[in-house]
Parts: structure tokens; sequence; C-alpha cells
């Protein structure tokens, strides 16, 4: 009989013993500590642009000898492209007009035309705005960030925002320029995606709320940076 008494209170000693440890375990990993936000250097200066290359904000002049309808003046848009019509879009940022020509003239070929005589031309638009509009410095020398926006924003897409030359621009900073955040979004699950030098792309999610209360310090932005703006669930 003592032999009995002595095996189960042995294992019920081992059964105790087990479960303080799974409790234990379990309250290590109930509140776990959150990475960091990706510490990524901001590249501030794009890279150099040809002389009288095409930025975004100029004003192309398009003449094709084929089919006249294609005519006309076209903006070079953010992410650096101009829009035609039927065709679709053309990236022509930091070409000169020598260079946007053959182009041009290519892509029309696939697109539209057999056989496309194109002319292009610059006749206004970034370029030829003072300096003062951008606190001294050209928009062709400003230091431009590429960003793309997702998600709760007024502006979802590619957006290039010209970047102070003194400090790095922040997250919240940049969502105000591109227009602000949507009626519904959610300020404290504001996610940042950013490809590391390995080329794998990571993620960090940011809590806006203190930032606009001006409490934290609004984390940097890094070149092609993908910021996405969840939308709040309402329950029904």
């Amino acid at each position: 009989m003592f032999y009995f008494r002595f095996l189960i209170e042995a294992r019920l000693g081992s059964a105790a013993l087990i479960l303080t440890f799974l409790v234990q375990c379990t309250s290590r990993v109930e509140n776990p500590t959150l990475p960091e936000p990706l510490a990524v250097p901001v590249q501030t200066q794009a890279p150099a642009a040809p002389k009288n290359a095409f930025v975004v904000g100029d004003q192309l002049e398009l003449f094709v000898k084929e089919d006249s309808t294609l005519n006309g003046s076209y903006l070079v848009r953010e992410g650096g492209y101009i829009v035609i019509p039927r065709a679709g879009r053309i990236l022509v940022q930091g070409m000169t007009r020598e260079e946007a020509e053959p182009k041009v003239r290519e892509f029309l070929k696939k697109t539209q035309l057999k056989e496309a005589s194109v002319i292009v031309e610059r006749t206004s638009g970034a370029q030829g705005v003072n300096a003062g509009a951008l606190g001294g410095a050209s928009p062709q020398s400003a230091n431009r960030i590429l960003v793309y926006l997702t998600g709760s924003v007024p502006r979802s897409g590619a957006h290039q925002i010209v970047a102070p030359t003194a400090r790095a621009m922040g997250v919240y900073e940049a969502l105000l320029i591109t227009g602000g955040l949507g009626k519904f979004a959610q300020l404290d699950k504001v996610e940042v995606f950013r490809t590391d030098s390995s080329g794998k792309r990571k993620k960090a999610v940011i809590d806006l709320r203190p930032i606009i209360k001006g409490e934290q310090d609004d984390p940097p932005i890094a070149e092609g940076d993908i910021i996405n703006v969840p939308e709040k669930v309402f329950g029904f």
C-alpha cells in the first residue's frame, strides 16, 4: 500500500511541475515585444538627370505625322510618365528630347501605328518655375523621393515627393503632402513596407496618433517605400 501511495504522489508532483512550466511559458509570450520600425537610411538625393531632361511637371508637345489626333501637349505626371490616348503611359522622366523621341516612336509603332514620325518638344512646366517656389532650389535639382500609397488615402498610387534638403521626410508628413488620410483611416496600424539591402521586403507597423499629437518623432521614409493605411472595420 505504501508503494502505490508513493507512486501516486510522485505522479501528482510531476504533473504539478509540468503545469507550472506551461503557465510560465505562456506568460512569457502573452505580450511579445514588437520590433522597432525599420532603420533604413533615407535617400535624399535623386540621381543627377541630364541637362534639359524632362522632369515631373513639364509640358511635352508631341507631333505625329501619321496621326494628327495624337498631336498635343502632355503633362509629365507624378511617376515620370505621359499618358497618350489609346496608347497608354510612356515613361519620359530623366530623358532629353533626343532620347524621348525614339522611345515614343517605338511605343506608338507597337500600340497604334505601323510607322511613326515623331517630334517631341518641351513647351513649359517645372523647369520654367522660378527657384523661390521650392525654397531656393530648382525643381530639376530638388531632392525627390518616390513612394507608393495604398489603402484609406484620397490619392493612392505612385508619388514623387520633393523632400527637404536639411532633414529626412517622415511618414505622416508624406501622407499630408500627398492628400492626407481617408475618413475612416485606422491611424494606429499604418504599415510601411521597405526593401532591405538583400532584396527582401520587410514590414513595420506605425501608430500615427502620438506622431499627430507631437508626442513622438515622425519616422523617416525611404525611396520606394509602400505605405498602406488600413480602413477601420465596423461591426454591425
